[in-house]
């Protein structure tokens, strides 16, 4: 995973509060890095759509060992749901409203479109009764109905969607966007860390 470093400045009325939310997003940061889906060559992941005369449009897809898959997404999590305190927003929002250079809110703000594209984008607009198929619709049908929860109507309508799809490239297209997601998580705390470590150190 490339990893793109900028080293900011803080503007010092940053609060204990904000500055806790920074300590625990790098604190679940080093948590996702230790995933062996990050960390090992161990995260093919693609797609492919075929056309088959005989058996029509297929959707295949290769994907990681699942233990591998539910390490990475219970990591991810922290990061992508808005009630944790580590929710990649608040802390991105926390780092654009107070850095005092150009470069670095620049920075901060293609991370943010980089979150969105990769969640909330679609490049191949798939669509299913007139719903299109993106990386968050899927993650949170996919964390409801099967990985930490088993919401009913969430668990029936993945599974008509694995039907349609079938259920690895559903779970494809679910971990594409997450894996994407992740990069700009990784790259704010790149560009955090030292800074977090240094005030812990000093305090």
């Amino acid at each position: 995973m490339e990893k793109i470093h900028l080293n900011v400045r803080i503007s010092p009325t940053l609060s204990d509060k904000d500055w806790a939310v920074l300590s625990a997003y790098c604190e679940k940061s080093e948590r996702l890095i230790a995933t062996k889906l990050i960390s090992s060559d161990q995260s093919s992941i693609n797609g492919k759509i075929r056309y088959d005369q005989e058996k029509g449009l297929r959707f295949e897809a290769t994907l990681p060992p699942e233990e591998l898959v539910a390490e990475f997404l219970i990591s991810f999590r922290f990061f992508y749901m808005k009630k944790e305190k580590t929710f990649f927003l608040r802390a991105l929002n926390i780092l654009r409203k107070l850095v005092d250079d150009a470069d670095a809110r620049q920075h901060f703000n293609l991370l943010k479109q980089r979150w969105e594209n990769g969640l909330f984008s679609s490049a191949m607009s798939i669509q299913l009764n007139g719903e299109t198929m993106t990386a968050s619709l899927l993650l949170n049908l996919w964390f409801n109905a099967h990985y930490f929860h088993s919401d009913e109507d969430k668990t029936e309508k993945l599974k008509e969607l694995n039907e349609a799809f079938s259920n690895d490239f559903s779970k494809y297209m679910m971990l594409d966007g997450a894996f994407e997601a992740a990069k700009a998580v990784l790259s704010v705390y790149d560009s955090i860390k030292d800074m977090v470590k240094d005030r812990a150190d000093n305090t």
